[in-house]
């Protein structure tokens, strides 16, 4: 749904009423306005947000969408120990850019190849900070591609997506996204292989998969 911005208040009583997987989208918010929402919102609020040059989109995550970004990041932690890589993860944190005009907020997001420069930090700043090397999406009531644009404009390397039972990874070239067959921060790792262990008909025991990709990763991994 699409609408001209209601007053604060309206729409904090629309996000409070905003049903599991729906979405609610204004044209025209300004970026003080934005700004607003997510101050009333304060810390903890479990929808996503995102602001693209004056577009506002909220989105309210099932439990399967929460299901899967929950494994998908132990899956991370995983490969970051077997890897000895050093792995910080900031879920679902807002990063955001006012002179790029855009704003959003991953399922969960990492950083790895530049976890040294966030390690200590006091907290983020993408003016002063990289961004994450890894942001997750996953797709289930709702089409993450259309945040693409907030991500290379914050300069976030490597998308990877999950939309019923398939993975997808993308690579940022330039201003735009390009779909990659292998992880380029684990190029032994496809998106086929990784979608291999997010089973879309029933819940299973994170540990149980845990213990099964780690040992597909001691079998796979690059020496």
């Amino acid at each position: 749904m699409i609408a001209t911005t209601p007053s604060l208040i309206n729409l904090l009583d629309a996000i409070e009423h905003l049903p599991s997987g729906g979405v609610l989208s204004f044209e025209d918010v300004t970026w003080r306005e934005y700004e607003k929402l997510l101050e009333a919102l304060g810390d903890g609020y479990h929808v996503r947000i995102s602001y693209d040059s004056g577009r506002l989109e909220i989105m309210s995550p099932t439990d399967w969408h929460d299901y899967y970004k929950s494994l998908l990041g132990h899956l991370v932690g995983v490969l970051t120990e077997e890897l000895n890589l050093g792995c910080v993860s900031f879920g679902s944190t807002t990063f955001r850019k006012e002179g790029k005009a855009k704003g959003t907020e991953p399922d969960d997001c990492f950083y790895i190849t530049n976890v040294k420069s966030v390690i200590g930090n006091p907290g983020l700043d993408l003016d002063r900070d990289p961004p994450p090397d890894l942001a997750i999406e996953v797709d289930i009531s709702h089409q993450s591609q259309s945040k693409f644009p907030i991500y290379a404009a914050l300069g976030v390397p490597e998308i990877w997506r999950y939309r019923k039972g398939q993975m997808y990874f993308y690579r940022l070239s330039g201003q735009n996204y390009l779909e990659i067959q292998a992880s380029d921060l684990f190029s032994f790792l496809t998106p086929q292989a990784l979608a291999g262990f997010l089973d879309q008909d029933y819940i299973r025991d994170f540990n149980e998969v845990k213990r099964e990709f780690r040992k597909w990763v001691q079998d796979n991994k690059l020496v």
